[in-house]
């Protein structure tokens, strides 16, 4: 369930409230803007100046990353709640409080552009700044949702991977003409299995994403499921959980938007 408020003792995230401060000036000082999208990034690894950010905020800056133009939209935060995402309503730039050294996931769906998704660590410094670069839709835009995972081989999807499927639900609902493909990836390090094997379970694991987006009313004419197997593993020698995850992971690809 999405919340929009009650967190750190404060009593909105809209505008206006929770001494939230709007610098739009800061988007002057993006210098270019990424056209990756969703990356997994590498373990965070405490450092010695940790100990002294005893205190941090994170600044979300929402902009076109086409033209830097500043954008408004609602911004969703998984970590700051301990169970429920954050929704931001309708902001451009916002500062807040955030927990030191704590893993978010920052996403955003607007009408007429790819669905953004980011999972980080904040960097160590007093003032995150989580730039939200939306990139107008376009056939062949790829992305990694976020927070969408699976235990082990299975294919079930895990129930912590709810809130992200119903952020994508809600993103295809605003973009209506867009049909799109739901890319499953799977963790797979043993060559004693087959590529087959790995082929069909990251298959098996979109398929599952589809018919969850189909319970949510997405007609089903709008999604096909394919799968990468292993081919494409963030980290094709796995160390850690967190290294396992990253394999563990879904995509989206925009196949037609319909005139």
């Amino acid at each position: 369930m999405l919340k929009k408020g009650n967190i750190f003792g404060l009593k909105s995230v809209k505008e206006g409230d929770m001494k939230i401060h709007f610098t739009l000036a800061t988007l002057t000082v993006i210098l270019a803007a990424s056209s990756v999208h969703g990356q997994f990034v590498q373990e965070k690894e405490i450092s010695d100046t940790e100990k002294y950010l005893t205190y941090q905020e994170m600044q979300l800056v929402v902009f076109d990353d086409k033209t830097t133009a500043p954008l408004t939209a609602d911004v969703t935060v998984i970590g700051l709640h301990p169970r429920d995402p954050i929704v931001f309503e309708n902001i451009a730039d916002t500062l807040f409080e955030i927990k030191n050294y704590r893993l978010y996931t920052v996403s955003c769906a607007k009408v007429g552009y790819m669905y953004y998704s980011e999972k980080f660590w904040p960097d160590e410094e007093l003032i995150h700044q989580q730039k939200v670069g939306l990139h107008p839709l376009e056939v062949g835009l790829k992305t990694d949702i976020q927070d969408i995972t699976f235990l082990g081989n299975k294919t079930e999807i895990y129930h912590k991977s709810k809130p992200a499927l119903d952020d994508l639900a809600g993103w295809l609902k605003d973009n209506p003409k867009v049909k799109i493909a739901v890319i499953g990836h799977v963790n797979g390090p043993d060559a004693s299995k087959s590529r087959k094997f790995y082929m069909d379970a990251s298959v098996d694991r979109a398929k599952a994403v589809v018919e969850y987006l189909i319970s949510l009313g997405i007609s089903a004419d709008r999604l096909v499921a394919k799968g990468a197997g292993n081919s494409e593993m963030v980290y094709p020698d796995p160390q850690t959980d967190w290294q396992n995850q990253a394999n563990r992971r879904i995509q989206i690809e925009i196949l037609e938007i319909k005139k």
